[in-house]
């Protein structure tokens, strides 16, 4: 009966019972080779980074060789001193390598572009040592360098290999859902920034890396940490837009393979620099109301792009109830108005606690949710239309066309502006919508 495997530990091909006999004839480097012993130890506990681990092992092994040669053809204080920065650096990489292994593997999906400068910097710190002590030529000390970045380059293909697989994220949610928000952030801005490099790669590991960040962002209910959508996250589905209004068509799409959204193309603006800088502003104040809301009462922006066009798109969840006018139509029968009305203006109430104005509530800017409730869209939509594009003042823009009967009549002064009284009178106005046209 054959037993069972065991994994053994290689370094230059040999392994550790033989590299200890190798040098065991020099008895000043016993100590030496039971800090590489642990170096090889470790780097086998090293989940990601494993190819620059190994280059990094090896070439300590590789060290403590030219340090044996040295050692043959020198004697006095130099080779001692030689002999303990050898160990010195050693004891430094084991130590570096053991915090490595034992970090998880979430942190170590998280901190690869870190434990790679970490090994370039050992690499480094190995070549002064070498010079330092003339242990070998100019050409040798550096020509660690092609294959480390050969290696990192293998590291990196590696890790998005395994971001794409979906068991593998499955698994590492199951194990981290209680890890700190800051840990899944970063988890998250891997995935999103994985999927901007093989935007143009293969599909199946543009999807896999989609379907994973879609899962982070569910289990963590949080949105992605960068809201300019430009590295694939969303696509059309629709050739042709299913509605549209004076200032934007909205198209149907797909947002991370996953889930079906909204776009809009706001056809009065052009994505410039100018608009830009706009958005990525909004997109602050976004991810703050979803923080205090968590899509409760507000329809929550996935985001903004731009697609096949000029014009700045902003993407939300897909509501397949419609708006807040229609679906009253639809179930005046069955609708309890009261919860509905009060469930509108708790949602005014959240966006008015944290200083911000909707701007354009109207029953077309209410859409409902899957289970029934009422929930604010297109918040500040106006402000952003007006100031990015410059358009002409409020009361006078295509955008406000068909808002006009909802604008409180100080609206119209010469000095009217958007405020939370201009919210409330516009919320009355909806309510009283909703409640006499069905």
């Amino acid at each position: 009966m054959l037993s069972p495997a065991v994994h053994v530990c290689l370094s230059l091909g040999k392994t550790l019972a033989q590299i200890t006999a190798e040098l065991a004839p020099i008895p000043a480097l016993l100590p030496l080779v039971e800090v590489l012993c642990g170096i090889i130890e470790c780097c086998e506990n090293i989940t990601q980074n494993k190819n620059a681990a190994r280059q990094l092992r090896d070439r300590c092994h590789t060290l403590v060789l030219t340090l044996r040669d040295y050692e043959g053809k020198n004697v006095g204080k130099n080779i001692v001193h030689a002999r303990n920065a050898v160990n010195d650096r050693l004891i430094d990489i084991q130590t570096r390598m053991s915090g490595w292994a034992n970090l998880g593997k979430l942190r170590s999906f998280v901190d690869q572009d870190k434990i790679a400068r970490d090994i370039e910097q050992c690499h480094a710190e190995i070549s002064d040592t070498m010079a330092t002590f003339q242990l070998a030529s100019h050409f040798e000390i550096h020509e660690w360098m092609e294959d480390f970045n050969t290696n990192r380059r293998l590291d990196h293909a590696q890790l998005v290999e395994s971001l794409s697989q979906v068991q593998e994220t499955q698994a590492l949610i199951k194990e981290k859902t209680s890890e700190n928000n800051d840990l899944i952030r970063q988890m998250m801005t891997l995935l999103q920034n994985s999927m901007g490099e093989n935007k143009q790669e293969a599909e199946r590991v543009h999807q896999g890396l989609s379907a994973n960040l879609y899962q982070y962002q569910s289990q963590f209910k949080t949105l992605l940490p960068e809201l300019y959508l430009n590295c694939g996250e969303v696509k059309k589905i629709s050739e042709y837009p299913i509605r549209g209004t004076a200032s934007m068509d909205i198209y149907e799409g797909l947002y991370l393979e996953r889930e079906k959204v909204a776009i809009k193309a706001i056809r009065s603006m052009r994505f410039d620099e100018q608009s830009k800088r706009r958005f990525k502003r909004e997109a602050e104040i976004w991810s703050d109301v979803w923080k205090r809301d968590q899509g409760m009462h507000i329809v929550p922006f996935y985001g903004y792009c731009q697609l096949d066009g000029p014009f700045p798109c902003m993407v939300s969840p897909w509501l397949k109830n419609g708006d807040a006018l229609g679906y009253a139509k639809a179930n005046d029968k069955d609708l309890d108005y009261r919860q509905f009305i009060m469930h509108l203006a708790h949602g005014v109430e959240v966006l008015h606690s944290m200083g911000l104005v909707h701007g354009d509530i109207r029953a077309n800017n209410v859409l409902v949710s899957d289970t029934g409730l009422p929930l604010l869209s297109d918040f500040r939509l106006s402000k952003i239309i007006q100031s990015a594009s410059g358009a002409a003042p409020l009361t006078q823009s295509t955008m406000m066309a068909d808002s006009c009967r909802y604008f409180a009549p100080e609206t119209f002064g010469d000095e009217g502006g958007l405020s939370t009284a201009t919210d409330i009178y516009a919320l009355a106005m909806t309510v009283l919508e909703v409640f006499l046209l069905p």
